[in-house]
């Protein structure tokens, strides 16, 4: 919170003496029923759709229930379906989306839910496990009335979601991702899968909910929460959701609408505040209305720093909502702290404009990160350049969301802290052309490429372009191969293999090839899998290799092609330095290229281990981990400079006709290689500076 020692300061500092102040969360108590049911392996050898498995979960007094998962594999052309026996209500779960779920289901309304496992014909073995049933009951919260009369009203504004089952309110916003707002204290536990739920319906007589059906529900992509939970005026979440199960669509995409944001909190002028949110409710008000969306206007009360406040009626559940100006529309805050009562006072929130917050804005993680364009170097991103010549880059602009806008595309290079903005060649098929001008060893150099949507939007790669840029060397790589193995020859001798681990050559390795000849596999020949009946471990690991005289950053890279049940806590296959865990790698489709940065690692020697572990007897009936070219490198950057021949705007190696030429058709213009002398602009001076450097680059 800012501090002040101003009149408003002491008059909030005298408020908050005898006002108690408090994040308005309104979570339902949750129970948790165990279940504890397992399909087993099936399988569908059948010529037409069949359900595999079926089983009802109830509850006898809950008034809804989410699902959850334990040890469950959806191969291909499997899908889980529940169904609530109360309302109908159905959602889908395959794979990727179980994943996204972190193997929850929807929250259902009434006691039964059905679950299947529905295979198409042909489809691999699957498997699935019901832990537990995850209910709730309600709570009750009557506090941030304004006045002691609770003024609200039901509303509808369809970009306003309840978070459940924390209890909290949020809202899309018009960022590029249409991302989400709300309290950081709705945020601060991850032991819950939180969900978006839109198009909430009355709740029941006793107050406790009833949820939308499974097509309006989202789940929050844990890879891009960020918030901070600190207190008045520091209490905000930035976040995403995935698409829904059913319709496939975001939360955006399925509502149409977003609240616009304004720069900062307005002054205060008399000006009203709503709050539009999902709060609690206690007599006389109907506990229908209990944790559906309601909406009052009050007066604004407090603009201190990031701390604003309104006497706007809110209870527990309002975390979280959006603070609208009334005269602009816009959202200048979100609410998140309790404040008013039967004597007055006035409730709280984060001021929009706090640094932090837009801080995440600006830097966006997981699926907050926009998808407008797409940009890829088809002859690979370069990572260095040679002293003293200009260089060219090709790269491509593909539509994503949007479609881009050819005569915006530019390439920023930046030398030693100063940036340059060059415009790049439309060379048809949505690729580029851009040339880096002539750089000289131990320069700081770096670049990104920018464009814009046929909207307007601006979109950089990187995505938080200025900020993060991609880093050119200057000079030539020199790399040393400190550890070259493909197992063509079987298990080196100077190698440890325990376990499953073998060298394999058999039929047990999916499609494509690093090298050819044999790989080192963890698995059986004759199966295919690592099911032995029993609990199986096994680390491959190389020799110690001498560190003396290596300079420079190391990096190890491998093949692997990893098949295993991907739940977490079993099967688990991870990379060692020196008998220390630096990765556990996850699941791949095929052959996949690894690659891991050893530049910080320690001591005289390194050993790398591959250690892989079942954890138990159970679902061990699959392909394991294959393990092919394992390579580590040192790389050193070698630099002389070479005198610049910035005349040479062809870069090859040569002022001639080509670079007047080049010279005569940029006459004019900003920013350009035929820019000689450095002016900013391509002149007289320039075309005198060529015609005086003319042949060869000395």
């Amino acid at each position: 919170m800012h501090r002040s020692t101003g009149p408003v300061a002491a008059v909030l500092s005298a408020f908050l003496g005898l006002h108690a102040s408090y994040g308005q969360v309104a979570m339902p108590d949750l129970s948790t029923t165990p279940v504890r049911v397992s399909s087993g392996v099936v399988s569908n050898s059948l010529a037409t759709s069949a359900v595999l498995f079926q089983h009802v979960v109830a509850v006898a007094s809950a008034s809804s229930m989410q699902l959850q998962f334990g040890r469950t594999k959806l191969s291909r052309g499997c899908v889980l379906r529940m169904t609530s026996l109360t309302d109908g209500g159905v959602q889908h779960h395959r794979a990727e989306t179980l994943g996204q779920w972190r193997n929850a289901s929807a929250w259902f309304n009434g006691p039964a839910v059905l679950v299947e496992l529905v295979a198409e014909p042909g489809s691999p073995a699957a498997h699935v496990t019901i832990d537990a049933a995850l209910t709730m009951g309600t709570t009750t919260d009557d506090r941030s009335i304004c006045f002691g009369v609770d003024d609200r009203e039901l509303s509808f504004d369809d970009r306003s979601g309840r978070l459940a089952p924390i209890g909290c309110s949020a809202w899309l916003i018009d960022d590029a991702a249409h991302s989400f707002l709300c309290a950081g204290h709705c945020l601060d536990n991850s032991s819950v899968v939180e969900i978006m739920e839109f198009n909430v319906p009355l709740s029941n007589g006793d107050g406790s909910w009833n949820h939308p059906g499974p097509e309006d529900q989202y789940p929050v992509d844990l890879t891009s929460i960020q918030f901070t939970d600190g207190g008045i005026g520091n209490d905000w979440a930035y976040y995403g959701c995935f698409e829904n199960t059913e319709t496939e669509l975001t939360a955006y995409e399925a509502q149409g609408n977003s609240h616009v944001l304004a720069d900062a909190a307005p002054a205060m002028d008399g000006r009203d505040i709503t709050i539009t949110g999902y709060g609690s409710v206690s007599s006389p008000v109907s506990p229908t209305w209990y944790g559906v969306q309601k909406t009052h206007t009050g007066p604004y009360m407090l603009l201190d720093g990031t701390t604003i406040g309104y006497q706007t009626d809110t209870t527990g559940g309002n975390s979280g909502s959006p603070v609208l100006d009334e005269v602009t529309g816009l959202a200048i805050g979100i609410h998140t702290h309790a404040g008013c009562d039967s004597s007055g006072g006035w409730n709280h929130g984060t001021n929009i404009i706090h640094a932090d917050l837009q801080y995440a804005m600006d830097h966006p993680l997981g699926v907050c990160i926009p998808s407008l364009l797409a940009f890829h170097f088809p002859a690979g991103r370069p990572e260095a350049v040679l002293p003293g010549n200009p260089t060219d880059l090709l790269f491509g602009v593909m539509a994503g969301d949007e479609a881009p806008d050819p005569e915006s595309v530019m390439l920023v290079v930046t030398i030693d802290g100063t940036p340059s903005m060059l415009p790049a060649d439309p060379l048809g098929d949505d690729l580029f052309a851009a040339t880096i001008p002539a750089v000289q060893c131990r320069q700081d150099v770096s670049f990104y490429l920018s464009a814009n949507t046929e909207s307007g939007t601006a979109v950089t790669h990187p995505i938080n372009a200025p900020d993060t840029q991609f880093t050119l060397l200057v000079g030539t790589l020199e790399s040393t191969m400190l550890l070259d193995e493909s197992f063509a020859d079987g298990i080196p001798g100077n190698w440890s293999a325990s376990g499953l681990w073998h060298a394999s050559s058999g039929g047990c390795a999916p499609a494509g090839m690093c090298q050819e000849g044999a790989v080192a596999y963890f698995g059986q020949e004759g199966s295919c899998d690592y099911d032995t009946g029993g609990t199986e471990s096994g680390q491959l690991t190389s020799p110690a290799i001498p560190l003396a005289g290596v300079g420079g950053d190391m990096s190890l890279s491998f093949c692997t092609a990893l098949t295993t049940e991907n739940a977490s806590g079993w099967d688990e296959a991870r990379v060692l330095v020196n008998g220390v865990s630096i990765a556990l790698l996850e699941n791949t489709s095929g052959w996949t290229e690894y690659e891991i940065d050893l530049t910080n690692v320690s001591g005289d020697t390194l050993a790398i281990g591959f250690d892989f572990d079942t954890g138990d007897e159970q679902f061990n009936d699959y392909a394991g981990w294959h393990l092919d070219n394992v390579q580590i490198s040192a790389s050193t950057v070698d630099c002389t400079d070479v005198p610049a021949c910035p005349a040479d705007i062809d870069g090859n190696g040569e002022v001639d006709t080509d670079d007047l030429l080049a010279l005569i058709a940029d006459w004019g213009a900003a920013n350009s290689p035929a820019d000689i002398d450095g002016d900013g602009t391509v002149g007289t001076d320039d075309l005198l500076a060529l015609i005086s450097a003319w042949g060869p680059c000395i």
